[in-house]
């Protein structure tokens, strides 16, 4: 008799970046030894080179009384020349250390030169030796007590590395994920005392503390073996002094600006190269809005036709889901990115392996084939409890405040949902320009609290299937969901926040994947394009960084003939856009054939996606 399959573990209670700072810690404990050597040299030089004054002082005195008694003393006591009276520096030097430590044995002098020396060297040279050894004491105190002078030793030994300006959440983030895959990483930031300080210093990153638009700071951080540099302080104008610097120290120095003007980020890549200014909006927007539409988005990729969402689905028993891959791929159109199964080990062997019951797969597609996946992986016998997509009753999506997020969750909104009645609710103090900008969209607007019930079901809230709270303050927006969901505990939530582990948290609250965090949709993008510059959406996926290229396929290059399928096989990436004489096709069949002059978007791990790619 067949037992039946276990049932899925349980969603961890810590949230990702938790998972992840674990287990970075586990693999980062300490510095490689040549590192600490190659450090510890190099900070020794510098304490050297501190106490200069004193060390060459005693070297003079040392060097005055070792040649006083090569060419003057023993030879006037021997009646020779030198060397020829079997004297040499060495021990002309021997016994001027035991003079200066008052062992020497040697007859006083009777010239003045002599007599002189005899009374110096040892005064000035006790003198000058404790000075040294007190000046000596103090730095290497120093060095345990103020570690900013040996982090500047340890970022002296790194190369290839990525430089991060600013520790906020973004800059915090991008860390974490560059390494945890696999990439060195320097961090500059103004003040010792920043939250997340420890924590990186922990993980055995070098915090280098000083002003990134100082050209001094940039050195000591080693601009000039690193790879790229993200700037991700809280201040564009900043940022973009800190790229300048970077630049006129290094001209072909990759440089990636985290911007809030929209505007700005457009000039700026102008001008600095593409993919060189990222708007926290742009990048966060798509998600907002995927998940507005559906539920249980992770993640999503705006495509010039539509969007592209990314789910997480565990296999339930009985499920239309459970087969090959390749039979979920074709049938569904979609892509699986990655398969676990109960015991949560990664499954791989390509589009032949098999998916059973309790399995947890991530899959990307459109937002309609992803709803499809979800229905045919419900029990036959007990339909959802809730709406899983907009439909003819609940039809309504209600987005709260219009900031640069909203108004562009609301464009795209507009684009993939046309068949949805889209709200908006601006509080009383959203400008007039605003609010007229949202009206000729076609979009009915409304001024209020969208804490308020009235303001809420003024707003549709009856027929809503889901309410997107978008304002830049965590607490409101939790005050939103808490209301809507007092109104209507069906309602589908969709919360902006800052932090991520708070956004895991709201998700246990309200439901899985109903919060999510700015700073985890953005810091992937910022921490893949400072590594390779011509990259466009990214994501992390447990220990990899994911990312998105667009190549356009050249007569005979690696591309030309070969098949998605294959092409993933042989190099682990995945085309999941394809545009042919202007057709597109997102993603595209696995077994088409790429032809010459066809633009690919191709997704994959980073180092899979820069690395350089022949035919087989």
């Amino acid at each position: 008799m067949a037992h039946p399959p276990k049932p899925a573990p349980p969603r961890p209670t810590a949230s990702e970046d938790e998972v992840r700072l674990e287990r970075l810690r586990e693999r980062r404990q300490r510095h490689p030894l040549w590192r600490l050597i190659w450090a510890n040299l190099r900070d020794d030089a510098r304490i050297l080179r501190q106490a200069w004054f004193p060390l060459l002082a005693l070297l003079l005195v040392l060097a005055g009384g070792t040649l006083y008694l090569f060419l003057d003393y023993f030879p006037a006591r021997m009646s020779c020349a030198p060397p020829l009276c079997g004297v040499d520096l060495v021990l002309a030097l021997y016994e001027a250390i035991k003079l200066l430590i008052f062992q020497s044995g040697l007859d006083f002098p009777a010239d003045p030169l002599g007599r002189l020396l005899f009374f110096a060297i040892p005064l000035l040279g006790l003198f000058f030796l404790l000075q040294s050894a007190i000046d000596l004491g103090r730095l290497l105190f120093d060095k345990s007590a103020s570690p900013e002078a040996w982090q500047t030793s340890l970022a002296r030994t790194f190369s290839g590395h990525l430089i991060i300006c600013g520790l906020g959440r973004v800059g915090y983030r991008a860390v974490l994920q560059l390494l945890d895959a696999g990439y060195e990483v320097v961090v500059i930031e103004t003040a010792w005392e920043s939250e997340f300080v420890s924590t990186v210093l922990r993980l055995k990153v070098p915090v280098i503390l000083g002003d990134a638009r100082d050209p001094d700071v940039l050195a000591q951080a080693g601009i000039a073996r690193a790879r790229g540099m993200i700037a991700v302080v809280n201040d564009d104008l900043r940022n973009v002094e800190i790229a300048l610097t970077a630049r006129r120290r290094r001209a072909g120095l990759q440089t990636v600006l985290r911007i809030y003007n929209r505007e700005l980020d457009a000039n700026l890549e102008h001008s600095f190269g593409p993919n060189t200014a990222f708007n926290i909006s742009n990048l966060a927007a798509p998600t907002f809005a995927a998940a507005a539409i559906c539920r249980n988005i992770v993640q999503a990729i705006s495509l010039p036709e539509d969007l592209l969402g990314i789910t997480e689905i565990t296999v339930a028993p009985a499920s239309a889901l459970v087969g090959s891959a390749r039979s979920v791929e074709d049938g569904y159109a979609v892509r699986v990115l990655r398969h676990r199964d109960q015991a949560g080990r990664e499954r791989r062997g390509g589009t032949t392996r098999k998916i059973a019951a309790a399995d947890v797969l991530l899959l990307l597609g459109r937002l309609n084939a992803l709803e499809q996946v979800r229905a045919d992986n419900l029990p036959r016998a007990r339909p959802p409890r809730y709406a899983q997509h907009p439909g003819a009753r609940d039809n309504t999506i209600i987005v709260c405040g219009m900031g640069q997020v909203g108004i562009q969750v609301i464009r795209l909104l507009l684009a993939s949902a046309p068949q949805s009645e889209i709200v908006a609710i601006c509080t009383p103090e959203t400008p007039q320009a605003i609010f007229t900008e949202i009206a000729q969209l076609g979009v009915r607007v409304l001024r209020g609290d969208a804490r308020n019930l009235r303001v809420l079901e003024e707003a549709g809230l009856r027929q809503a299937y889901a309410v997107a709270s978008l304002y830049s303050n965590d607490l409101l927006n939790v005050q939103v969901g808490l209301a809507a969901r007092g109104r209507r505990p069906d309602i589908h939530l969709v919360l902006r926040v800052f932090s991520d582990v708070f956004a895991e948290r709201l998700s246990a609250l309200f439901g899985i994947n109903t919060a999510y965090s700015t700073s985890a949709l953005a810091a992937p993008a910022l921490a893949a394009a400072a590594v390779l510059y011509d990259v466009g959406y990214a994501f992390d996926i447990g220990e990899r960084l994911f990312a998105t290229r667009s190549v356009t396929v050249q007569p005979g290059d690696w591309l030309d003939g070969r098949r998605p399928d294959d092409l993933r096989d042989q190099t682990g990436l995945l085309a999941i856009r394809l545009c042919r004489r202007r057709k597109a096709l997102a993603p595209p069949p696995l077994a088409i054939t790429l032809q010459p002059g066809d633009e690919v978007m191709l997704l994959g791990d980073l180092r899979a996606l820069a690395a350089p790619h022949t035919r087989r």
